[in-house]
């Protein structure tokens, strides 16, 4: 009952409250202690640290609120951005930022089950958390069949349940994605200290980033 009461209290009061703060103040980040910078800056260290070219490619932000990495991606790395939220608010920012964007007021899950979309880069910053482990599962095993080879899922954020940070919804157990990796082939995977990389520990000093890369066709 209370894990149930945390995510509805974070998924429908905060982040309609930060999207609203985010309209007035023009800080392009839906978490109260990160910024505008703070993205962007994340998402450059990701697609040099991958090497990723995503010039004329197709990035998927799910969970993109006001599309500040999408925007960013946009303008630096030339991409196609595709972005899903569920908040009204979000999506309309998203649209005035990229006028040439796709962007869908949607369920995550449901959004992966339907669309036909190819993708080089997926972004999952913040957001898998508010699934249960189970979902995760899935979520990860639907954006496996959406990558193109060489594409890469980023999952930013990640705190495990042996964290001292309790506000997390549905954090993961140590070894998840170990064990992803191991029960398919499909998986290259490269985790680290975004307190190392991204000089963000904000949260938990000991958050990590999760980068899958795709290797085979599925």
């Amino acid at each position: 009952m209370f894990t149930r009461i945390k995510n509805f209290l974070h998924i429908t009061v905060l982040m309609n409250l930060y999207s609203l703060r985010n309209l007035l103040t023009g800080n392009g980040a839906v978490w109260l202690k990160l910024d505008t910078s703070d993205l962007e800056n994340m998402a450059q260290e990701t697609v040099e640290r991958k090497s990723l070219k995503l010039d004329g490619k197709n990035v998927l932000d799910l969970g993109c609120g006001t599309g500040t990495m999408l925007s960013y991606l946009h303008r630096k790395e030339h991409c196609i951005p595709h972005g899903v939220d569920l908040i009204r608010l979000n999506i309309h920012q998203c649209r005035k930022k990229m006028k040439d964007g796709h962007f869908s007021r949607q369920d995550i899950i449901e959004y992966l089950s339907k669309t036909k979309e190819k993708f080089d880069l997926v972004i999952l910053y913040g957001v898998i958390g508010c699934f249960t482990v189970e979902d995760q599962e899935i979520i990860i095993g639907r954006i496996a069949k959406l990558l193109n080879v060489g594409g890469v899922l980023w999952i930013g954020a990640n705190i495990y349940t042996d964290s001292v940070y309790k506000f997390q919804t549905y954090p993961v157990p140590r070894g998840f994605y170990e064990k992803i990796c191991t029960d398919s082939s499909l998986w290259e995977l490269d985790e680290f200290s975004e307190l190392e990389v991204f000089g963000n520990g904000k949260y938990d000093q000991e958050q990590t980033t999760v980068l899958l890369t795709k290797k085979i066709i599925v």
